[in-house]
């Protein structure tokens, strides 16, 4: 199994590039050549990895986002206590406009700044909202969803990003993408499924918002990881129809 604190995101690898004081003083040009050079050596070095077949959606032609989703969840509540794993650069963070609200970051963003399983290991605290969005590993996501289950009052809900990957290289750990990131995160969606004492539901939105309906007490969430563990892209594309994808105007009235 991977270690997933080998798994360095999209954001703290742009972090470690600025403190390199080689790539640093670089010319452009030669950053530029670099970055070619390490994605070409990324994409023949994971190749038995790949799958020509994509999805063609385009999530900046949608007029929602996990921001309209996420205050739609917060507003059912009249007055909610909400937890953001993996804040970044607060785009949603500083979007929700709630008091009781606790962001969750070891870089960068929220107002903790912890990992999650170190926040999660002394939280005392029972929230009505939850935004898992750190690391997108399949193990790491897994363990955030248990965390998080504990901690969910009976009858809130957890939302989770990232979980539409469109190719294999959006999805592929560790990260080869030069652009969006969803990491693996799908995986976990196949386990949510199969679940008992919830509603589950993923918006065709936003690179995939999953949005989980917590119906009953102590949910335990179905393990598949030695099933799942190996699984790459091909599998998520031949399996999709299994999963509960929703369109925004059905999910709204579900949300709502």
């Amino acid at each position: 199994m991977m270690n997933i604190h080998n798994v360095i995101s999209p954001e703290n690898r742009q972090v470690e590039r600025k403190k390199n004081i080689f790539y640093k003083i670089s010319p452009k040009f030669l950053r530029i050549l670099y970055d070619k050079f390490e994605y070409g050596f990324l994409l023949k070095k994971w190749e038995l990895h790949a799958d020509n077949r994509q999805f063609d959606w385009n999530w900046k032609d949608d007029n929602f986002n996990r921001i309209a989703v996420v205050n739609l969840l917060v507003n059912k509540f009249s007055n909610p206590v909400y937890l953001e794993i993996g804040c970044a650069g607060n785009a949603l963070f500083n979007s929700i406009p709630v008091i009781n609200k606790i962001g969750v970051d070891p870089a960068s963003g929220g107002n903790v700044r912890k990992t999650s399983d170190e926040f999660f290991e002394s939280n005392k605290l029972k929230f009505d909202v939850v935004f898992i969005d750190g690391l997108h590993t399949y193990e790491q996501v897994r363990q955030d969803i248990i965390n998080a289950l504990q901690c969910i009052n009976q009858g809130g809900w957890i939302a989770l990003h990232d979980m539409l990957p469109r190719d294999w290289i959006e999805q592929h750990v560790p990260i080869i993408s030069r652009g969006a990131w969803t990491g693996d995160v799908w995986k976990v969606a196949f386990e949510l499924c199969n679940t008992d004492g919830i509603d589950f539901k993923i918006l065709k939105l936003d690179h995939g918002v999953g949005v989980i309906k917590v119906l009953d007490r102590n949910v335990k969430l179905k393990n598949l990881s030695n099933e799942l563990s190996s699984k790459e892209f091909s599998f998520y594309y031949d399996h999709i129809d299994n999963l509960p994808l929703v369109e925004w105007e059905e999910a709204y009235d579900w949300l709502k």
